[in-house]
């Protein structure tokens, strides 16, 4: 397990510039800012996620605590400040704007995406873009 975290833990120095762009367009574009803590941990699941595909399934087990490790968190408060990101974009009615974005009708009129949906389909969108 600790060499497994150890891997996700340099994910970010290996990071591509480009795909930090990527998903911080996402996200300005959904209404979620930076000055939300969510932000920065959406942005850190995210690339979690393409670089560990296998963390997607196990989202409250490993990706939160690494996440939440990094940045001398908990992982509760990891998913609820990935949560209030999410509530604030639906609340703005920008959550919606992922449909542009990805040129597919994800999410429908009054639907909101849980944290793993979010992350899985952005982080899945993004990895098919970076092959």
């Amino acid at each position: 397990m600790e060499e497994f975290n150890l891997k996700s833990e340099n994910y970010i120095k290996e990071s591509d510039k480009n795909l930090d762009k990527k998903v911080v367009n996402i996200l300005l574009s959904l209404g979620i800012s930076p000055n939300l803590q969510g932000y920065a941990f959406l942005k850190e699941s995210i690339k979690l996620a393409i670089y560990n595909p296998s963390y997607i399934g196990a989202i409250t087990k490993i990706m939160y605590p690494t996440i939440a490790s990094k940045f001398k968190t908990t992982a509760c408060r990891v998913e609820r400040s990935i949560r209030h990101a999410l509530d604030v974009s639906y609340m703005k009615g920008k959550i919606y704007n992922i449909n542009e974005i990805f040129g597919l009708r994800i999410l429908e009129e009054n639907e909101k995406p849980t944290n793993f949906e979010f992350v899985a389909l952005v982080a899945d969108r993004l990895a098919l873009e970076l092959n």
